[in-house]
């Protein structure tokens, strides 16, 4: 069920740029371009890096922001057999892709901006997944990080907030991942220019009681529990 009108971002939105290329064409070979080869070889995280934080983060009352095929959830390892899982993202194609790989589970598919209030209930949710979407939002990262108040709202006593984000300093990069990181901030696919490890860091901790930051590659893992 998508809870909205399935409408795409309109060109002037500033979420636009970050989730435009996300077309039924692109999404065909997402999995092999972004999680197969981007993922490994250039930002240095392999796909199965991320996966792992999945099967030891994710819940019964899940929601998972920015789904992207569903690769993720499709194959990691829930507490329960029939978890209660909520998609969300702006783009409709996405829901779309990501809904029909998991319709075993019978997601629950909310349409919204994720810059914006989100319009679910507080509370809701014991884990929620933010994987590489901060790096494709617009703006600096301590403006971006007022979606860790949103995310946190939705969480229950104890529940934890889990995810990766392409940092632009404080980690390490090669030509290749320099060179690809400057294009897609070009193009706006990326915002990450002055998405740093410190600010990272920082905004976590303002937030939330606990958190563990590990980095790969040029790639921060993150787990933060209220």
């Amino acid at each position: 069920m998508i809870t909205a009108t399935a409408e795409r971002l309109a060109p002037g939105d500033p979420a636009y740029r970050g989730q435009a290329e996300y077309t039924p064409a692109f999404l065909a070979v997402y999995d092999s371009l972004v999680l197969g080869f981007a993922n490994r070889f250039v930002w240095r995280c392999p796909s199965s890096a991320v996966l792992r934080l999945y099967d030891e983060h994710v819940s019964v009352f899940y929601f998972d922001v920015g789904p992207g095929t569903g690769w993720l959830v499709e194959r990691c390892r829930f507490p329960a057999l029939r978890p209660a899982l909520t998609l969300l993202d702006a783009n409709p194609d996405v829901l779309a892709a990501a809904s029909r790989r998991l319709a075993r589970h019978e997601p629950r598919v909310h349409q919204a901006d994720l810059l914006k209030p989100l319009g679910l209930p507080k509370a809701a949710f014991d884990s929620v997944a933010l994987t590489h979407v901060l790096h494709c939002l617009p703006g600096t990262m301590a403006d971006k990080t007022a979606v860790l108040d949103r995310l946190a709202e939705l969480l229950r006593p104890g529940g934890r907030l889990f995810g990766s984000t392409v940092l632009s300093g404080g980690v390490p990069h090669t030509p290749l991942s320099r060179a690809l990181e400057r294009f897609l901030n070009h193009k706006g696919v990326f915002g990450n220019r002055g998405d740093d490890l410190a600010t990272l860091e920082q905004a976590l901790a303002e937030r939330f009681a606990h958190h563990e930051i590990r980095t790969r590659g040029s790639v921060a893992l993150f787990v933060a529990r209220i």
